[in-house]
């Protein structure tokens, strides 16, 4: 297939020119469709990746999927430009792709037995039983009196989902989730909890539960059916977030199993799961059964409560109410406060102010503070203990590692309130908060002296600044979107990006606060916002690492220089990076459409104009009005191609004058065919440019040298851009770089970004609206249509920059007041 399309290639470039370049283009407009396309599937993947706005990992594989086959479309589009230049694309595009897909795989859940675990055994089996309940059997081991019971495992919820045909419809509703659509997750659980109460549990699985009831020898007692799902109580507790079924009669069980199976799914369970970065299998579903315990007083127990300020806050805390502990952990109780100290046999703290309950005497409280510390050295840190007492004495029902909140600086109320609002409802293309004093930059020079810790103002989000973000601590942009380069890379570092300021609102030196997520600018540094800040990256800071290798896989850009010498495919890490690669390419093969012969435009037609100037066009579609017809000679009024009539209108601007008895070819070209005569058309020495409505390929030549502007220009900002070469001229060396100064000083004040080497320079203007991007083509024109014959005029550089200033004033007044 390669070898053939290569040989086609090859063929059609050899015989009809004409045809090859209408193919390009073609190509190219089906990759800037691509490009477009996969720019905003990058930023939509970033937010789970980063943690910005979490998801579930069925929307993350469909996301990479999507993204994947949106590259693999611009790699085709790259490689039918040109096959020889990019025969290595397509298994750059196949090794990254399956990187990825290793990474968003999940391995599938175990579904064989065992089905049922006694508590005696749950310890040996962690991975099939949850935390809950391997907890529990751990405590029970170690001496502490627990209930008897059994577990329902993980396996046995994986045969569930299996035997019912749930596994494709829990994947394929959880694609629409990520934790900022609430709608999304309230719909989605609710047709997953009825799905999952409709099925049935498989005829095995139920036997073996039905047997381990009768082992329990219950008598006339009920049964608690709670949630151990594989991740629940171990770092992450999942406290109150998943169902407990208490006072079930023997007969329901299966049935309470179905609903303990249901709350799994459940709005809050789901949120929570999605938050700390888990998956659907990471918390596959175990139940903990055991016998109600008659209770006259239960509560919980910390083991480390820092309530009790008399002793620095080094307590043991003990909450009690009558009765069960159900409204004590679902909040709906006020619990009797009781305080130890922290010690092998611990005694009641007389200094600690206690909210008394008479429903345990303070022997069996310094029993409780005695089994929880031993509790603590079992498991090595903190324990948060359910417990309960009865005619049987007390019992732990749940043991789980103490969640400690960190201290925080408490800051003043009125901060916010007070703050002087400088900005509001700008659109954020990075999140996150960021204050500093307001650094103006322009142009690419303006990047390298960028001082450390700058709220950096700028036109637009110029690719060019991400090399620069570590000086940066915000970005306040007139123009641009979250689908740039640049906020791509932003998101990445975690610097606040917002766009859509108005110019001249900022002063240079004012220190302030960036609210990215807000869109909004103060006066000044506000810690409050500061503070905020850093509490919402440390809950999707554990998101981020675990997703560090997928990040660099997929959206992460390292492929930032164009010129370096890893701008390569086989130099491309992500998908982002053959993003930009294949953009970057496409241009330049556009940039590079027809030799200087003119090879190709055979169909062309001479442009009438009034300038002393020769030019041919090449209509690729819709870049003529219709009433140009088919044929012969084309007037300038019946261009339609909107970059070359942008163009057209500074280059025929009436306040520049032209020499009508000087006609403006290449004569480099007739100097070498001088032997020969030629009429004034003549197709050898003309300028030429190939149109359609929003594309524009222009060779111009005046004289000696030669200009190249090559500018897609439509609705689509991200996909407009305009790449200008500028080379040659009759005059010495010195002169020629004089002209450069001017040139490079006028279009850099307007937005450009140039570069120079010898006597060429080459500049861009990349992803900006349509109404900018054709302004700065007309800027262009004006360029080109006075500077045809500068190289003999300018003395020095001083002069050139002088010149360029006096060009400012005189054609643009009003932007230069």
């Amino acid at each position: 297939m390669t070898a053939s399309r290569l040989l086609r290639h090859w063929f059609t470039r050899l015989v009809a020119p004409n045809r090859l370049i209408r193919e390009k283009y073609e190509h190219f407009k089906e990759l800037l469709d691509s490009d477009a396309r996969a720019l905003d599937l990058i930023a939509d993947l970033e937010a789970p990746i980063y943690g910005y706005d979490p998801a579930d990992v069925a929307r993350i594989r469909v996301l990479t999927g999507q993204l994947v086959e949106a590259v693999r479309a611009m790699t085709t589009s790259l490689y039918d430009m040109n096959p020889h230049a990019y025969a290595d694309l397509p298994a750059a595009l196949e090794r990254i792709a399956t990187e990825i897909s290793v990474l968003v795989t999940q391995p599938p859940l175990d579904f064989g037995p065992p089905y049922v675990l006694s508590l005696d055994e749950a310890a040996d089996h962690p991975g099939q039983v949850g935390g809950k309940a391997s907890n529990l059997s751990i405590v029970r081991r170690n001496g502490v009196a627990t209930p008897p019971g059994f577990v329902i495992t993980a396996s046995a919820f994986a045969r569930y989902l299996r035997d019912n045909d749930l596994e494709k419809e829990i994947e394929k509703r959880f694609e629409d989730v990520s934790l900022s659509n609430n709608d999304a997750i309230v719909r989605v659980t609710g047709e997953l909890q009825e799905l999952i109460l409709a099925a049935k549990v498989p005829t095995d699985i139920a036997d073996e539960i039905l047997r381990a009831v009768e082992d329990l020898n219950l008598g006339d007692r009920n049964l608690a059916v709670r949630s151990s799902a594989l991740a629940e109580d171990g770092d992450i507790t999942f406290a109150g977030q998943y169902a407990s079924e208490l006072d079930v009669p023997p007969s329901e069980v299966l049935t309470a199993y179905k609903r303990v199976l249901a709350g799994k799914y459940c709005p809050r369970a789901l949120a929570y799961r999605i938050r700390h970065g888990l998956t659907d299998n990471d918390t596959a579903m175990a139940a903990l059964v055991l016998p109600m315990v008659a209770a006259s007083a239960a509560g919980v127990v910390y083991t480390f409560d820092p309530a009790c300020a008399a002793v620095g806050g080094k307590a043991i805390g003990v909450y009690v109410v009558g009765g069960l502990a159900a409204e004590l952990v679902d909040g709906s109780a006020t619990p009797g406060k009781h305080y130890l100290t922290r010690e092998p046999e611990p005694s009641i703290l007389m200094g600690c102010v206690c909210e008394s309950s008479a429903a345990v005497s303070d022997e069996v409280l310094c029993e409780l503070g005695k089994r929880t510390m031993h509790l603590e050295s079992v498991f090595g840190q903190p324990q948060d203990v359910e417990w309960a007492y009865g005619p049987d004495g007390l019992t732990i029902l749940q043991s789980r590692p103490l969640q400690q909140e960190q201290d925080r600086e408490v800051f003043s109320p009125e901060e916010i309130s007070t703050a002087i609002e400088l900005i509001s409802e700008l659109d954020c293309a990075s999140p996150g908060a960021a204050c500093g004093p307001v650094h103006h930059v322009s142009t690419g020079a303006d990047f390298r002296g960028i001082p450390k810790g700058s709220v950096v103002v700028t036109s637009t989000l110029r690719p060019a600044l991400s090399q620069f973000l570590d000086r940066i601590a915000a970005i306040v942009a007139g123009s641009g979107s979250r689908a740039s380069h640049l906020a791509s890379v932003a998101r990445e570092r975690g610097v606040p990006v917002v766009v859509g300021c108005e110019s001249g609102v900022l002063e240079d030196g004012a220190v302030v606060t960036v609210d990215a997520a807000a869109g909004k600018i103060f006066d000044r540094c506000l810690p409050t916002i500061m503070a905020r800040n850093l509490a919402a990256e440390k809950t999707h800071a554990q998101v981020r690492a675990e997703n560090q290798e997928l990040a660099a896989c997929s959206v992460r850009l390292s492929l930032l220089d164009p010129e370096g010498d890893n701008f390569t495919p086989q130099g491309c890490l992500s998908l982002h990076d053959l993003v930009r690669f294949c953009h970057e390419k496409s241009v330049a093969e556009m940039f590079s459409l027809v030799e200087r012969g003119g090879r190709g435009l055979g169909r062309s037609r001479l442009l009438e104009t009034s300038l002393p100037l020769v030019m041919y066009v090449l209509d690729l579609g819709d870049g003529l009005a219709p009433e140009a017809g088919e044929k012969g000679p084309v007037d300038v009024a019946a261009l339609a191609c909107i970059p070359l009539r942008s163009l057209w209108a500074g280059l025929a601007d009436e306040r520049v004058a032209w020499d009508e008895s000087q006609l403006h070819v290449d004569w480099e070209a007739f100097d070498r065919v001088s032997a020969g005569i030629f009429s004034k058309d003549s197709r050898i020495l003309a300028s030429y440019s190939i149109i359609a409505s929003e594309y524009m390929h222009l060779n111009i030549r005046f004289g000696y040298h030669f200009s190249i502007v090559d500018s897609l220009c439509g609705d689509l900002p991200g996909a407009n851009y305009i790449k200008f070469r500028f080379k040659g001229g009759g005059a010495a060396l010195s002169q020629r770089m004089n002209r450069l100064v001017f040139v490079r000083q006028v279009l850099e004040h307007f937005g450009y970004e140039t570069a120079i080497k010898g006597d060429m320079l080459d500049a861009s203007y990349m992803r900006m609206p349509a109404a900018e991007t054709a302004h700065a083509l007309n800027v262009l024109g004006l360029v080109l249509a006075v500077t045809r014959l500068m190289d003999v005029k300018l003395a020095d550089s001083a002069e050139a920059r002088s010149e360029a200033s006096l060009f400012l004033q005189r054609f643009f007044p009003e932007e230069n007041a």
